[in-house]
C-alpha cells in the first residue's frame, strides 16, 4: 500500500511541474500523442514507473515472507521462494496502460505551446540537472517524512494504548 502511494506520488510529481498554472486548452491548441509521448520519454516515465513497481514488488515480498514466516517459523527456503513466486504472480502494474491514461490528462490540461516549452525547459542543463536530482530528492524526502510520520504515529499510538487501558479498567469496574 505503502508503494501504491509512492506510485501516485511519483504520478503526482511528474504532473506537478507542468500543470500548475496552467489553463486548459482549447481544441485547436491540443497538443498530439506524439507531443505527450515525446515528454513523457524525455521525463523518462516509464522507466520511473517501472522502478516504483519494482520496488512495490520487493516490499510486498518481504512482507509476504515475514507473514509465512510467522505462521511457519521453520519455514524452507524453497517455501519462501514459493510464497516469492505467489507475490510475482499478483505484484505486476501496466505501465503502458497508465501512460495511455495519463497522455489525455496532459492534453486537458496544456496548449501545444505550454508543452512544447516544458519540453524545452526539461530539454536544458537546468532541467536535465533537476531530471538527475529527483530520485535522490524524492528518497530524501521520503526518508525525513517516514522519519517524522514514524515519530508521530508512534506518539499516537502511546496515546491510543493509555486510551484503551484506561476504557478497558474503567469497562472492568462497571
Amino acid at each position: 500500500m505503502k508503494k501504491m502511494v509512492l506510485l501516485l506520488m511519483l504520478c503526482s510529481a511528474l504532473a506537478f511541474p507542468v500543470l500548475s498554472g496552467t489553463q486548459q486548452a482549447s481544441s485547436t491548441d491540443v497538443p498530439d500523442k506524439a507531443d505527450v509521448m515525446k515528454f513523457l520519454d524525455l521525463m523518462h516515465a516509464k522507466a520511473q514507473m517501472a522502478q516504483v513497481v519494482q520496488g512495490m514488488a520487493q516490499q510486498m515480498r518481504l512482507g509476504a515472507e515475514q507473514g509465512f514466516k510467522q505462521k511457519v517459523p521453520d519455514a524452507t527456503p524453497e517455501q519462501l521462494a514459493k510464497v516469492d513466486q505467489l507475490v510475482d504472480s499478483i505484484a505486476t502494474f501496466p505501465v503502458d496502460e497508465m501512460v495511455d491514461a495519463i497522455i489525455p490528462i496532459y492534453q486537458k490540461h496544456l496548449t501545444k505551446a505550454d508543452l512544447a516549452a516544458i519540453t524545452a525547459f526539461y530539454s536544458s542543463a537546468a532541467g536535465q540537472k533537476i531530471l538527475k536530482e529527483i530520485p535522490a530528492i524524492m528518497s530524501e524526502s521520503m526518508q525525513a517524512g517516514g522519519e517524522i510520520g514514524r515519530r508521530a504515529f508512534e506518539a499516537k499510538s502511546q496515546q491510543l494504548d493509555q486510551e484503551i487501558a484506561e476504557l478497558v479498567k474503567a469497562c472492568k469496574k462497571n
